[in-house]
C-alpha cells in the first residue's frame, strides 16, 4: 500500500490560466450554443464546468439563454443537398431553429425518426416518440432522447404503447402521452407519464374517452396535463368539443366540457394560460362562463388547419409553424407584449411540413 505521505499533491489547473474559475465560467457561459461541442473538446476542464448544473444558471445571470424550437418535419426534396448528408437522407428528420440567433441546424446525429413521432421537452432534454414505422406504417413505441446542452442522443425506454397521433406534453417535470391510435386503428384511451431523467415509464388510469388525433398541453398551473379533443374509433374525424385532465395527485382524470375551438385548431399555454390559433385571431380560453375572447390578430397568411405552436422565451413569444396560403411553409413568431407577428422564411432545406414541435432554453 502507498504510503500517504507518498502521494503526489495534484495542482489545480486553471480553466483560463491567469483567471479565476468563477471568472473564466463567466466567459464560457457566454459561448453560442452553436459552439458547444467544439467548446467541450478544448479540454476536460471546459468539459466539466460546460456540463455543470450551475453552467446554466451562469448563462442565464449572463443573459447569454438561446431559445431552441426543434422541429419535427419532412425534409424539403427540393432543398439543397448538404455535403455531409447521406445520399438515402431520411424523409422525417429533426430541424432546430435558434430563435435567438435566427441561426437553422439539421440534427444530422439523430437516430432515424418514425415518420409522425411526436416531442416535447423537459429541461434541456428533447424526448420523441411514438409515430409510425416507415416501411410498416405501424405504430411504433421507439423513444428517442437528445440532451441539447450537450448534442448527445441516447435511446430511451420504449412506452408501453405503440401509437401514433396522441397528445404528448410536458408537465409538472414529466411527459405525458395520451390517446392516439393503435396498428388497427382503433383511437386510444390508455396514457403514460415518462420521466426523461430516470428513463421510466408510469401507466395512467385510462381516460373516459378514447381520443383519436387529440392535442396534449399543460393546464394553467403547469403542473397536471390536458388532453384536448380527438375523436372515437366509430366517429373518425368527429372531433369532440371537450377535454380531460390528469391530476397526478389524485391519479384521476377529469372532464372539461366546451373547450374545444374549431378542429384544426393549435393549442399552446402562454404564461399559465390556454391560447388557440385558428380562424381569424389568436383566442384565450377565459374559462366555462367567459369561454374564448381574442388576444391578438391571426399570423397573416397561415393557411387555416395546418398551424403548430409553441411558447418560447418564458412565455414572451410564440413561434407558430404552418403552411402559407400562397404556397411553401414558414414560421410566424408572435411578440405576446407588442401583439406583432414577424413572418420567418426558413431556408429551403428546412422548408417542409412540421408535424411536432418542442422548445429548450439553454
Amino acid at each position: 500500500m502507498m504510503n500517504p505521505k507518498s502521494r503526489v499533491a495534484f495542482q489545480h489547473v486553471d480553466l483560463i490560466p491567469g483567471m479565476p474559475d468563477d471568472v473564466a465560467v463567466d466567459c464560457l457561459a457566454r459561448v453560442p450554443h452553436g459552439a458547444f461541442r467544439s467548446m467541450r473538446r478544448v479540454c476536460r476542464g471546459w468539459k466539466s464546468a460546460a456540463t455543470a448544473p450551475e453552467f446554466a444558471l451562469a448563462r442565464a445571470e449572463a443573459g447569454a439563454n438561446e431559445d431552441l424550437v426543434y422541429l419535427l418535419q419532412f425534409c424539403n426534396p427540393d432543398g439543397p443537398k448538404d455535403g455531409n448528408a447521406p445520399e438515402n437522407s431520411p424523409a422525417y428528420g429533426v430541424a432546430m431553429y435558434n430563435v435567438t440567433t435566427g441561426e437553422w441546424h439539421r440534427e444530422r446525429a439523430a437516430p432515424p425518426m418514425p415518420m409522425f413521432a411526436q416531442c416535447a421537452a423537459v429541461g434541456t432534454r428533447l424526448a420523441v416518440m411514438g409515430g409510425w414505422d416507415p416501411e410498416t406504417f405501424e405504430p411504433v413505441a421507439d423513444v428517442h432522447v437528445l440532451d441539447a446542452a450537450t448534442g448527445v442522443w441516447r435511446r430511451g425506454t420504449p412506452m408501453r404503447s405503440a401509437r401514433s397521433f396522441f397528445a404528448c406534453a410536458e408537465a409538472g417535470g414529466k411527459i405525458y402521452v395520451a390517446g392516439g391510435h393503435d396498428k388497427l386503428k382503433n383511437a386510444l384511451k390508455t396514457a403514460e407519464a415518462y420521466d426523461v431523467v430516470a428513463d421510466g415509464w408510469d401507466p395512467l388510469p385510462d381516460m373516459s374517452e378514447e381520443r383519436d388525433e387529440c392535442d396534449g398541453m399543460a393546464t394553467v398551473a403547469g403542473d397536471k396535463f390536458l388532453a384536448v379533443s380527438g375523436y372515437r374509433t366509430g366517429r373518425q374525424g368527429g372531433f369532440e368539443r371537450d377535454a380531460e385532465w390528469f391530476d397526478p395527485a389524485t391519479r384521476e382524470w377529469r372532464r372539461l366540457e366546451r373547450v374545444r375551438a374549431p378542429p384544426s385548431a393549435a393549442h399552446v399555454v402562454v404564461r399559465g394560460r390556454v391560447w388557440c390559433i385558428e380562424g381569424t385571431a389568436v383566442m384565450e380560453w377565459r374559462g366555462e362562463r367567459r369561454g374564448w375572447i381574442e388576444v391578438g390578430p391571426y399570423p397573416p397568411g397561415l393557411k387555416a388547419g395546418t398551424a403548430r405552436a409553441v411558447a418560447v422565451s418564458g412565455g414572451e413569444r410564440v413561434v407558430v409553424t404552418g403552411a402559407i396560403e400562397s404556397g411553401g411553409h414558414a414560421l410566424w413568431v408572435f411578440d405576446v407584449k407588442s401583439k406583432n407577428w414577424t413572418v420567418v422564411q426558413p431556408p429551403a432545406e428546412f422548408a417542409g411540413f412540421v408535424f411536432s414541435l418542442a422548445s429548450i432554453r439553454v
